[in-house]
């Protein structure tokens, strides 16, 4: 039996963001998340040469395929007929390739990546062993609507966000601190498979891509910790470096990249606009989803969040504020029925 991974990346995001030192960027946590399970960037998605039973198979996000122009239409409107459906075909190329009958399946995706992995995932007739992303944004042009109180509109990507039957386990990692309207989140509906747990950060400080990283690593942490039991996990110092080189580049992803240095109290890359564009900014509606609505349900926060705010004084998520909620505690456990921000304070190690 092998074990066939499928890895899609964020909007722009690929290897080669490693080198643009410049403006705070790095690889994200599915780039990591491809190196740290044996996956190759030279050749790209050659198999393991460590003798692990799992392939690993990367794909760069919307908007890094093709000449700068189509890049651009890609990422702004993400049409059905252009990067989406080009990733989508390839990662079912791959996959009618390698599959054999008895093969496990992980899918892991983030952003409009993560978006891509539940499509993927949804139309797979085999079994789906794991799902696992990273702060799902579905929004195309079809569906953008700055008007904060408008949930994202799923079907042009999903049918009702119910998560197929074929699929054993699905975890996703959500933004707290993400104000972008246009950013809003697709969420699961509430499922017993599902286990959906929001985080202190904003999009990328959930998906990784900063070089600044100590929120995204505290969501690979815990992403790395819900397949450990399934899949071999390299170590930086395992690592064979020689296949990581990036196309064209002469330096190569190395030890330091793939680091993981998980901190509370990490720099949180909020987005600041004034004027006119303010009425772009909301927060987000933190919300346990029954048939696309919210409901009554308590959704559940990660102990970091609480962490952060007994550390830090600037930090006070205004998402939570008059919100019921759970703490996801770093036992495992729940913490049930905290209320608004204040609610944080009653967290204890």
């Amino acid at each position: 039996m092998n074990k066939l991974i499928f890895c899609f990346d964020g909007t722009y995001n690929e290897p080669e963001d490693v080198k643009d030192f410049c403006s705070d960027s790095s690889i994200t946590n599915i780039a990591k998340l491809h190196v740290l399970l044996g996956g190759s960037f030279k050749p790209l998605n050659a198999k393991n040469n460590q003798g692990l039973k799992q392939h690993s198979f990367y794909y760069s996000g919307v908007g890094t395929h093709g000449n700068w122009l189509t890049n651009l239409f890609n990422a702004l409107f993400a049409p059905s007929f252009g990067d989406l459906e080009d990733i989508l075909s390839q990662a079912n190329s791959d996959f009618q390739r390698n599959y054999q009958a008895g093969d496990e399946i992980y899918i892991f995706g983030f952003s409009r990546g993560a978006a891509i992995a539940r499509i993927f995932a949804a139309k797979l007739k085999y079994p789906v062993k794991f799902l696992g992303v990273f702060d799902t944004v579905a929004a195309t042009a079809a569906t953008l609507d700055l008007d904060a109180d408008t949930l994202p509109v799923s079907d042009i990507v999903f049918e009702n966000d119910v998560l197929a039957g074929h699929i054993e386990q699905a975890v996703h990692l959500v933004a707290l601190d993400e104000k972008r309207i246009a950013f809003q989140p697709t969420l699961f509906n509430r499922d017993s498979r599902v286990l959906e747990v929001w985080f202190a950060g904003s999009h990328s400080d959930i998906g990784g891509g900063y070089w600044h990283n100590g929120l995204s690593d505290i969501t690979l942490n815990f992403m790395l910790s819900q397949v450990k039991p399934h899949l071999a996990i390299l170590t930086k110092d395992t690592i064979d470096y020689s296949r990581l080189v990036i196309a064209e580049q002469e330096s190569a992803i190395g030890p330091d990249d793939v680091y993981i240095k998980a901190m509370v109290d990490g720099v949180l890359h909020q987005k600041h606009r004034t004027n006119k564009l303010a009425k772009t900014l909301a927060p987000r509606k933190v919300r346990v989803n029954v048939n696309e609505q919210p409901s009554s349900f308590a959704p559940l926060v990660h102990w970091t969040v609480a962490k952060r705010f007994t550390q830090l004084a600037e930090y006070r998520p205004y998402a939570l504020r008059n919100v019921n909620y759970s703490l996801l505690l770093n036992s495992g456990a729940v913490q049930a029925q905290l209320f608004g921000v204040y609610g944080l304070d009653s967290y204890t190690d």
